[in-house]
């Protein structure tokens, strides 16, 4: 082992440097805006900033906003043309792009809470796509489930699992998520599930991105959802 001293900083977090690079080069700031907008003008921090600023706090091993203030606001200072936001910051951009919530009642009279965040959604396929992750007239293998997420949020439900949480829809292509549709957990499986694979397909479809075969689990086995996959 070489131990050496020196004045010089030192970042335990280098390689985000050149993550910020390739986020710069790729000009995702004008992809943000698109399907974003331009937050007010007197705003210190863009939309660009604080998903920038997520990505630096994912990737440097952070599990929450605060982890930026706490542990790693340091380093990022240190990383070139990164503005580093705020806790409190990233919270109520965050906050700002939020939805509401869709409300199904059932025939049965239970209530049903979605969660589709459309620009979001898109915003995301778009990167997948300026990344040349996924490309545009290639044909995919296109996976869906329903995933549950165990939590203690003030509007979560109990789910057929005993627990309550979050049970969100999730379209993915290899190991890269696609598409979103969150619901709360008393939600099952099966329930207006041919509307998620709509919104799914269609909005790959609006990227030119093909679809080669669909492959579900049992929980996708009704008629409105194999309909739907069948026009696919």
């Amino acid at each position: 082992m070489k131990i050496t001293t020196t004045t010089e900083n030192i970042s335990a977090y280098g390689g985000l440097n050149f993550i910020s690079e390739i986020f710069n080069n790729l000009e995702f700031s004008s992809l943000i805006e698109k399907q974003l907008g331009q937050r007010p003008l007197q705003s210190e921090f863009s939309y660009l900033d604080v998903i920038k600023n997520l990505w630096m706090l994912f990737l440097a091993g952070g599990d929450c906003a605060e982890d930026i203030e706490q542990h790693l606001k340091t380093d990022f200072l240190q990383i070139p043309n990164l503005k580093v936001c705020s806790p409190d910051t990233i919270g109520r951009v965050l906050k700002s792009l939020a939805q509401s919530k869709e409300v199904h009642i059932s025939n049965s009279g239970i209530e049903h809470q979605f969660s589709t965040h459309k620009k979001l959604n898109a915003l995301n396929l778009d990167m997948l796509l300026k990344t040349r992750v996924l490309e545009i007239n290639k044909y995919y293998d296109f996976d869906f489930d329903h995933q549950f997420i165990p939590c203690e949020k003030y509007d979560s439900k109990k789910s057929y699992k005993m627990k309550r949480g979050y049970f969100p829809g999730v379209s993915t292509i290899g190991k890269h998520i696609v598409h979103i549709e969150n619901r709360n957990g008393n939600t099952n499986v099966k329930y207006k599930q041919a509307d998620t694979l709509k919104s799914s397909y269609s909005l790959l479809e609006s990227k030119n991105i093909k679809i080669n075969r669909s492959r579900m689990d049992c929980g996708s086995f009704s008629k409105d959802s194999i309909d739907v996959v069948e026009k696919q």
